[in-house]
Protein backbone atom coordinates (compact mmCIF):
# COMPACT_ATOMS: atom_id res chain seq x y z
CA UNK A 1 0.00 0.00 0.00
CA UNK A 2 1.30 3.33 -1.18
CA UNK A 3 2.12 5.77 1.66
CA UNK A 4 0.67 9.23 1.50
CA UNK A 5 1.12 12.09 3.56
CA UNK A 6 -1.75 15.13 3.28
CA UNK A 7 -1.24 18.65 4.03
CA UNK A 8 -4.18 21.11 4.88
CA UNK A 9 -6.47 22.28 7.22
CA UNK A 10 -7.90 20.16 10.33
CA UNK A 11 -9.91 22.65 11.67
CA UNK A 12 -13.66 21.23 12.61
CA UNK A 13 -12.42 20.97 16.25
CA UNK A 14 -13.03 25.02 16.23
CA UNK A 15 -14.61 25.61 13.51
CA UNK A 16 -17.63 23.20 13.46
CA UNK A 17 -17.17 22.79 9.71
CA UNK A 18 -15.19 19.89 8.66
CA UNK A 19 -12.52 20.68 5.81
CA UNK A 20 -12.19 18.61 2.61
CA UNK A 21 -8.96 16.79 4.19
CA UNK A 22 -11.27 15.89 6.96
CA UNK A 23 -13.65 14.29 4.51
CA UNK A 24 -11.30 12.70 2.66
CA UNK A 25 -8.89 10.92 4.67
CA UNK A 26 -10.75 8.34 6.10
CA UNK A 27 -12.28 7.43 3.19
CA UNK A 28 -8.33 7.56 1.07
CA UNK A 29 -7.34 5.24 4.03
CA UNK A 30 -9.20 2.89 1.98
CA UNK A 31 -6.48 2.51 -0.69
CA UNK A 32 -3.38 4.26 0.65
CA UNK A 33 -1.54 4.55 3.72
CA UNK A 34 -2.07 8.04 5.00
CA UNK A 35 -0.89 10.64 7.73
CA UNK A 36 -2.17 14.56 7.79
CA UNK A 37 -1.45 17.76 9.11
CA UNK A 38 -2.57 19.98 10.72
CA UNK A 39 -4.82 20.73 13.29
CA UNK A 40 -3.85 23.13 15.52
CA UNK A 41 -5.65 26.55 15.55
CA UNK A 42 -2.85 28.90 15.63
CA UNK A 43 -1.72 29.62 12.28
CA UNK A 44 2.02 29.74 12.96
CA UNK A 45 2.18 26.73 14.86
CA UNK A 46 -0.02 24.48 12.23
CA UNK A 47 2.91 25.67 9.49
CA UNK A 48 5.51 24.41 11.84
CA UNK A 49 3.52 21.45 12.52
CA UNK A 50 2.90 20.99 8.79
CA UNK A 51 7.11 21.33 8.69
CA UNK A 52 7.77 19.02 11.42
CA UNK A 53 5.18 16.40 10.18
CA UNK A 54 6.98 16.80 6.61
CA UNK A 55 10.60 16.44 8.00
CA UNK A 56 9.68 13.00 9.88
CA UNK A 57 7.70 11.35 7.09
CA UNK A 58 8.57 12.36 3.76
CA UNK A 59 11.33 9.99 3.23
CA UNK A 60 8.96 7.31 3.47
CA UNK A 61 5.98 8.58 1.40
CA UNK A 62 5.09 7.94 -2.26
CA UNK A 63 3.10 10.85 -2.38
CA UNK A 64 2.52 14.18 -0.65
CA UNK A 65 -1.08 15.46 -0.96
CA UNK A 66 -0.99 19.94 -0.50
CA UNK A 67 -4.36 21.49 -0.25
CA UNK A 68 -3.99 24.49 -2.14
CA UNK A 69 -6.72 27.70 -0.89
CA UNK A 70 -6.79 31.19 -2.12
CA UNK A 71 -6.33 32.88 1.59
CA UNK A 72 -3.21 33.19 3.40
CA UNK A 73 -3.37 29.46 3.69
CA UNK A 74 -2.00 29.23 0.44
CA UNK A 75 1.57 30.00 1.79
CA UNK A 76 1.69 26.67 3.54
CA UNK A 77 1.04 25.18 -0.09
CA UNK A 78 3.73 26.93 -1.06
CA UNK A 79 5.99 26.12 1.36
CA UNK A 80 5.62 22.36 1.75
CA UNK A 81 5.42 22.31 -2.34
CA UNK A 82 8.80 23.87 -1.71
CA UNK A 83 10.25 21.02 0.51
CA UNK A 84 8.47 18.86 -1.65
CA UNK A 85 10.57 19.76 -4.45
CA UNK A 86 13.91 20.12 -2.59
CA UNK A 87 13.55 16.11 -1.22
CA UNK A 88 12.78 15.07 -4.44
CA UNK A 89 9.02 14.14 -3.46
CA UNK A 90 6.25 13.55 -5.93
CA UNK A 91 3.07 16.06 -4.66
CA UNK A 92 -0.10 15.88 -5.25
CA UNK A 93 -2.12 19.89 -5.69
CA UNK A 94 -5.63 19.71 -4.76
CA UNK A 95 -7.38 23.18 -5.38
CA UNK A 96 -9.83 24.82 -3.46
CA UNK A 97 -11.55 28.36 -3.28
CA UNK A 98 -13.49 29.92 -5.66
CA UNK A 99 -11.27 32.65 -5.33
CA UNK A 100 -8.06 30.82 -7.12
CA UNK A 101 -8.26 32.54 -10.59
CA UNK A 102 -8.57 35.77 -9.16
CA UNK A 103 -5.35 35.35 -6.48
CA UNK A 104 -3.90 33.76 -9.76
CA UNK A 105 -3.93 37.17 -11.41
CA UNK A 106 -2.51 38.65 -8.30
CA UNK A 107 0.60 35.90 -8.00
CA UNK A 108 0.90 34.20 -11.40
CA UNK A 109 4.98 34.06 -11.12
CA UNK A 110 4.49 32.11 -7.29
CA UNK A 111 1.37 29.72 -8.67
CA UNK A 112 3.55 29.11 -11.13
CA UNK A 113 5.94 27.45 -9.28
CA UNK A 114 4.15 25.80 -7.20
CA UNK A 115 2.09 23.92 -9.95
CA UNK A 116 4.87 23.88 -12.53
CA UNK A 117 6.43 21.15 -9.83
CA UNK A 118 3.52 19.15 -9.19
CA UNK A 119 3.30 15.47 -10.12
CA UNK A 120 -0.29 15.96 -10.69
CA UNK A 121 -3.26 18.97 -10.01
CA UNK A 122 -6.58 17.57 -9.19
CA UNK A 123 -9.61 20.26 -9.26
CA UNK A 124 -13.40 19.54 -7.75
CA UNK A 125 -14.69 21.32 -10.33
CA UNK A 126 -15.04 22.12 -14.07
CA UNK A 127 -14.82 26.19 -13.24
CA UNK A 128 -11.11 25.43 -11.83
CA UNK A 129 -10.00 22.94 -14.02
CA UNK A 130 -10.84 25.35 -17.14
CA UNK A 131 -9.39 28.39 -15.66
CA UNK A 132 -6.31 26.32 -14.86
CA UNK A 133 -5.84 24.42 -18.42
CA UNK A 134 -6.32 27.52 -19.60
CA UNK A 135 -3.15 28.76 -18.46
CA UNK A 136 -1.49 26.12 -19.82
CA UNK A 137 -1.66 23.29 -17.07
CA UNK A 138 -2.82 20.02 -17.44
CA UNK A 139 -5.78 19.34 -14.17
CA UNK A 140 -7.54 16.60 -13.54
CA UNK A 141 -11.34 16.60 -11.79
CA UNK A 142 -11.57 14.66 -9.35
CA UNK A 143 -15.06 15.93 -7.51
CA UNK A 144 -15.57 16.22 -3.81
CA UNK A 145 -17.06 13.46 -2.31
CA UNK A 146 -19.94 13.09 -0.18
CA UNK A 147 -21.28 9.65 1.20
CA UNK A 148 -24.69 9.31 0.48
CA UNK A 149 -25.68 6.99 2.90
CA UNK A 150 -25.17 9.77 5.86
CA UNK A 151 -28.22 11.64 3.54
CA UNK A 152 -31.53 9.52 3.91
CA UNK A 153 -33.54 10.91 1.28
CA UNK A 154 -37.02 12.72 1.62
CA UNK A 155 -39.27 13.49 -1.38
CA UNK A 156 -40.31 17.08 -1.08
CA UNK A 157 -43.56 16.77 -3.54
CA UNK A 158 -44.90 20.06 -2.13
CA UNK A 159 -43.03 22.79 -0.47
CA UNK A 160 -43.02 24.49 2.46
CA UNK A 161 -41.58 27.84 3.43
CA UNK A 162 -39.13 26.70 5.41
CA UNK A 163 -35.59 27.50 5.00
CA UNK A 164 -32.20 26.01 6.40
CA UNK A 165 -29.15 27.87 5.64
CA UNK A 166 -25.89 26.06 7.19
CA UNK A 167 -22.92 28.83 5.53
CA UNK A 168 -22.94 30.54 8.33
CA UNK A 169 -21.96 34.65 8.55
CA UNK A 170 -18.70 35.17 7.43
CA UNK A 171 -18.42 38.10 4.55
CA UNK A 172 -18.07 35.57 1.65
CA UNK A 173 -21.52 34.22 2.16
CA UNK A 174 -23.65 36.95 2.70
CA UNK A 175 -25.85 35.77 5.40
CA UNK A 176 -27.39 39.45 4.89
CA UNK A 177 -29.35 38.69 1.66
CA UNK A 178 -31.21 35.83 3.15
CA UNK A 179 -32.84 37.61 5.81
CA UNK A 180 -33.85 40.05 3.67
CA UNK A 181 -35.54 37.70 1.35
CA UNK A 182 -37.06 36.16 4.67
CA UNK A 183 -38.23 40.12 5.45
CA UNK A 184 -39.68 40.30 2.06
CA UNK A 185 -41.52 36.89 2.37
CA UNK A 186 -43.43 37.75 5.71
CA UNK A 187 -44.60 40.91 3.89
CA UNK A 188 -46.15 38.91 1.26
CA UNK A 189 -48.01 36.90 4.31
CA UNK A 190 -46.04 34.03 3.34
CA UNK A 191 -45.09 33.02 6.94
CA UNK A 192 -41.62 31.89 6.07
CA UNK A 193 -39.51 29.92 9.33
CA UNK A 194 -35.73 30.33 8.71
CA UNK A 195 -33.07 28.48 10.23
CA UNK A 196 -29.56 30.14 10.57
CA UNK A 197 -26.75 28.16 11.48
CA UNK A 198 -23.99 30.26 12.61
CA UNK A 199 -21.37 30.96 15.36
CA UNK A 200 -20.62 33.94 17.34
CA UNK A 201 -17.68 35.00 16.25
CA UNK A 202 -17.95 34.92 12.65
CA UNK A 203 -18.32 38.73 11.11
CA UNK A 204 -22.00 39.69 10.96
CA UNK A 205 -23.24 37.63 14.16
CA UNK A 206 -23.81 40.92 15.55
CA UNK A 207 -25.35 42.61 12.25
CA UNK A 208 -27.37 39.92 11.63
CA UNK A 209 -28.55 39.84 15.22
CA UNK A 210 -29.11 43.38 15.07
CA UNK A 211 -31.31 43.45 12.11
CA UNK A 212 -33.52 40.44 13.16
CA UNK A 213 -34.37 42.26 16.08
CA UNK A 214 -34.72 45.87 15.03
CA UNK A 215 -36.82 44.37 12.17
CA UNK A 216 -38.93 42.05 14.40
CA UNK A 217 -38.27 39.14 12.64
CA UNK A 218 -37.81 36.63 15.93
CA UNK A 219 -40.74 34.98 14.69
CA UNK A 220 -39.78 33.89 11.89
CA UNK A 221 -35.73 33.21 11.79
CA UNK A 222 -33.85 31.53 14.25
CA UNK A 223 -30.10 31.23 15.06
CA UNK A 224 -28.07 28.02 16.13
CA UNK A 225 -24.61 27.47 16.40
CA UNK A 226 -23.15 25.91 13.73
CA UNK A 227 -24.21 21.92 14.42
CA UNK A 228 -22.55 18.55 13.75
CA UNK A 229 -23.65 17.50 10.67
CA UNK A 230 -25.41 14.44 11.94
CA UNK A 231 -27.38 16.79 14.35
CA UNK A 232 -28.68 18.99 10.94
CA UNK A 233 -29.01 16.28 9.15
CA UNK A 234 -31.72 14.95 11.20
CA UNK A 235 -33.17 18.48 11.57
CA UNK A 236 -33.08 18.84 8.00
CA UNK A 237 -36.66 17.00 7.43
CA UNK A 238 -38.11 19.69 9.16
CA UNK A 239 -37.54 22.04 6.16
CA UNK A 240 -38.05 22.08 2.34
CA UNK A 241 -35.50 24.81 1.40
CA UNK A 242 -32.46 25.30 1.54
CA UNK A 243 -30.20 28.70 0.61
CA UNK A 244 -26.86 29.16 -0.40
CA UNK A 245 -26.21 33.02 -1.51
CA UNK A 246 -22.39 33.48 -1.29
CA UNK A 247 -20.63 36.17 -3.25
CA UNK A 248 -17.81 33.32 -4.37
CA UNK A 249 -17.62 30.01 -4.62
CA UNK A 250 -16.07 26.55 -6.07
CA UNK A 251 -18.30 23.19 -5.69
CA UNK A 252 -19.81 24.00 -2.70
CA UNK A 253 -20.35 20.69 -0.76
CA UNK A 254 -23.25 22.04 1.31
CA UNK A 255 -25.35 22.37 -1.80
CA UNK A 256 -25.03 18.68 -2.74
CA UNK A 257 -25.85 17.81 0.39
CA UNK A 258 -28.47 19.53 0.53
CA UNK A 259 -29.80 18.00 -2.71
CA UNK A 260 -28.98 14.68 -1.59
CA UNK A 261 -31.70 15.29 1.25
CA UNK A 262 -34.16 16.13 -1.28
CA UNK A 263 -34.33 19.57 -0.31
CA UNK A 264 -35.19 22.17 -3.01
CA UNK A 265 -31.99 24.01 -3.25
CA UNK A 266 -31.76 28.15 -4.19
CA UNK A 267 -28.02 29.15 -4.87
CA UNK A 268 -26.34 32.13 -6.00
CA UNK A 269 -25.12 31.64 -9.15
CA UNK A 270 -21.20 32.61 -8.44
CA UNK A 271 -17.75 30.77 -9.20
CA UNK A 272 -17.62 27.30 -9.97
CA UNK A 273 -21.95 27.18 -9.24
CA UNK A 274 -22.87 27.18 -12.73
CA UNK A 275 -20.51 24.31 -13.62
CA UNK A 276 -22.05 22.08 -11.10
CA UNK A 277 -25.59 22.35 -11.36
CA UNK A 278 -28.17 23.09 -13.22
CA UNK A 279 -30.81 25.79 -12.82
CA UNK A 280 -34.60 24.98 -12.86
CA UNK A 281 -33.49 21.22 -13.24
CA UNK A 282 -31.42 20.77 -9.95
CA UNK A 283 -30.90 23.80 -8.32
CA UNK A 284 -32.75 27.00 -8.92
CA UNK A 285 -30.46 30.23 -9.19
CA UNK A 286 -30.19 33.93 -7.82
CA UNK A 287 -28.14 36.35 -8.81
CA UNK A 288 -25.86 37.38 -6.12
CA UNK A 289 -26.71 40.41 -3.31
CA UNK A 290 -30.35 39.76 -4.66
CA UNK A 291 -32.98 39.93 -1.88
CA UNK A 292 -35.74 40.14 -4.01
CA UNK A 293 -34.94 37.37 -6.39
CA UNK A 294 -34.51 35.06 -3.72
CA UNK A 295 -37.75 35.68 -1.99
CA UNK A 296 -39.20 35.36 -5.30
CA UNK A 297 -37.46 31.80 -5.79
CA UNK A 298 -38.78 31.05 -2.51
CA UNK A 299 -42.03 32.28 -3.29
CA UNK A 300 -42.11 30.35 -7.31
CA UNK A 301 -41.23 26.66 -5.51
CA UNK A 302 -43.43 27.13 -2.77
CA UNK A 303 -46.25 27.89 -5.10
CA UNK A 304 -45.48 25.24 -8.04
CA UNK A 305 -45.24 21.61 -6.69
CA UNK A 306 -44.52 20.39 -10.20
CA UNK A 307 -41.47 22.19 -10.04
CA UNK A 308 -40.46 21.00 -6.59
CA UNK A 309 -40.68 17.44 -7.16
CA UNK A 310 -38.53 17.75 -10.22
CA UNK A 311 -35.54 19.77 -8.57
CA UNK A 312 -36.06 16.89 -5.13
CA UNK A 313 -35.72 14.33 -7.40
CA UNK A 314 -33.20 15.38 -10.00
CA UNK A 315 -31.16 16.95 -7.03
CA UNK A 316 -31.27 13.74 -5.55
CA UNK A 317 -29.77 12.19 -8.82
CA UNK A 318 -27.19 14.84 -9.43
CA UNK A 319 -25.63 13.99 -5.58
CA UNK A 320 -25.58 10.34 -6.65
CA UNK A 321 -22.47 11.39 -8.68
CA UNK A 322 -20.51 12.69 -6.01
CA UNK A 323 -20.77 9.45 -3.71
CA UNK A 324 -17.32 7.90 -2.39
CA UNK A 325 -17.92 4.92 -4.43
CA UNK A 326 -18.56 6.54 -7.99
CA UNK A 327 -15.43 8.66 -6.89
CA UNK A 328 -12.63 6.36 -5.55
CA UNK A 329 -11.32 5.10 -8.76
CA UNK A 330 -10.46 8.22 -9.80
CA UNK A 331 -8.05 8.71 -6.81
CA UNK A 332 -6.94 5.21 -7.50
CA UNK A 333 -5.94 6.08 -10.77
CA UNK A 334 -3.99 9.02 -9.16
CA UNK A 335 -1.91 7.31 -7.36
CA UNK A 336 -1.06 4.58 -9.75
Amino acid sequence: MKKVIYFGNKTSGFQSTKTTLETLEPLLSEIVDIKSYSHKKNKLLRLLHMITGFLRNAYTADYIIIDVYSSTALRYAEIIGYLSRVFNKNYILVLHGGNLPKVYGKLEQRINRLFNGARHIVAPSHYLKSFFESKGFTVQLIPNVIQLEQYPYLKRDKVRPKILALRGFKPTYNPMMTVKAVEILKKRRIFPELRLLANSDEEHYGEVLNYIKDNKLQDCITVLPKQDKLIWIQESKNFDIMVSNPLIDNTPVSLLEGMALGMCVITTNVGGVPFLVKDNEEVLYVESNDSMGLADRISEVVADNILASGLSARGRKKAEEYDWQNVKNKWIKVFS
